[in-house]
């Protein structure tokens, strides 16, 4: 009786979010790979020659080309520890500017048609399209969904326990089984991905609830016994932008660059923010790592005049609370863990997209057959009618 209340738990969820979480999975895997993707839409402007007489232009002279070039207020610097990178300019949020270091001409801006589908895709994946950050209609199903998505995630594992435990039972749901059609290959399909992708996607799903919900975030903290944070807390502080910065006594950045090129030997990127004025104190964030591993980015405070440390802050300083809440994001997308990460974040998607196909499928052939006997029972009554003898008298 338990195992047969979790199967119609599982199946009436199952029903009421599966088209949800089958458009939150499909957008899961085109997002899986967009960083690269876009890097290699933008591949013919991200490098540059080496001129036999190398001599980099001064980073406050590049900053001016950009700024003459009309395309935007830069909000940031990135600096990349390859010879042939071109120079990243941060233009707002999500638009790049690439300059050529070397002779300071503008090279162009990264792909508007790889950020707009991306965009597109994101804003299907978090709100079913509607404007990111708006609590939306479209925003809450979606959370809910994700929400029950878990749900089914645990239940589906509890069902799948075999009954009695035999090489023979246990060989049956975790491999897929050649020759199988209708009802049986759908059986035999949702039964092998869901065991072996429940942990990936509980992972996915998890943290996807943290960034949905505030209660979420602030569990995350209880739990690990740290005072909660609000998420995006310190945002502003570390990518200021302002579309009318004060320009007059601006920083030296390649005083600030050969600063922060001595706190990280090992470094692969660093990133300094445009201060919105002149009394605002220069962010770096220098980043030993992909750059998507919190672990591995280190943010400063620097005088701008001097280049002096005003404040530092690890990765270890932080509270247990605040390093899961820094793992939740990249751990969403797999990016946490490198390019492994993301296959697996992406087959785990897929495999997801597969698991509402045969569920709802596995539904479908339950109502269909169901119907089906019930016009036989039907049937097999009418003709019972029209055989009993008709007593005239």
């Amino acid at each position: 009786m338990f195992r047969k209340t979790l199967f119609w738990l599982h199946l009436s969820t199952g029903v009421t979010a599966g088209l949800f979480i089958f458009v939150m999975a499909a957008t899961g895997v085109l997002l899986s790979f967009e960083r690269q993707i876009v890097e290699l839409a933008d591949r013919e402007i991200r490098s540059v020659s080496i001129p036999q007489d190398a001599h980099p232009v001064p980073l406050n002279n590049l900053l001016a080309a950009v700024r003459h070039a009309g395309i935007g207020e830069p909000t940031a610097i990135v600096i990349c520890n390859l010879a042939q990178a071109a120079m990243q300019f941060s233009i707002g949020r999500g638009q790049t500017v690439y300059v050529d270091p070397y002779s300071g001409a503008v090279l162009g801006v990264s792909s508007i048609r790889a950020h707009e589908f991306f965009s597109t895709i994101e804003r299907l994946h978090r709100s079913l399209g509607a404007p990111l950050g708006s609590k939306t209609i479209g925003h809450w199903l979606i959370a809910i969904s994700n929400l029950l998505f878990g749900a089914l995630i645990v239940l589906g594992v509890a069902l799948w326990l075999p009954r009695k435990w035999t090489s023979k039972s246990v060989r049956a749901s975790i491999a897929f089984r050649s020759g199988l059609r209708g009802k049986a290959r759908d059986w035999n399909w949702h039964n092998v991905l869901g065991i072996w992708c429940a942990l990936p996607l509980l992972v996915i799903v998890l943290t996807g609830v943290v960034m949905s919900f505030d209660w979420a975030n602030a569990l995350l903290f209880r739990l690990a016994g740290s005072k909660p944070v609000a998420a995006g807390r310190g945002r502003d502080q570390r990518h200021p932008y302002d579309r009318e910065p004060a320009m007059k006594h601006e920083p030296n950045y390649d005083q600030l660059l050969a600063v922060a090129r001595t706190l990280k030997l090992n470094w692969r990127t660093i990133t300094l923010n445009v201060p919105r004025d002149a009394k605002t104190t220069v962010s770096t964030v220098i980043d030993t790592g992909t750059g998507r591993q919190p672990q591995t980015r280190t943010p400063y405070l620097l005088d701008r005049y001097t280049g002096a440390i005003l404040k530092t802050t690890t990765f270890a300083d932080g509270s247990l609370g605040q390093k899961l809440r820094a793992f939740v994001r990249f751990g969403h997308t797999g990016e946490y863990y490198g390019w492994i990460g993301q296959a697996i974040a992406a087959l785990a998607s897929l495999a997801a997209c597969v698991l509402v196909y045969t569920g709802l499928s596995l539904v479908a052939r339950r109502i269909a057959a169901k119907l089906k006997r019930n016009r036989r029972d039907v049937a097999s009554n009418l003709e019972n009618y029209a055989e009993q003898p008709v007593n005239l008298s």
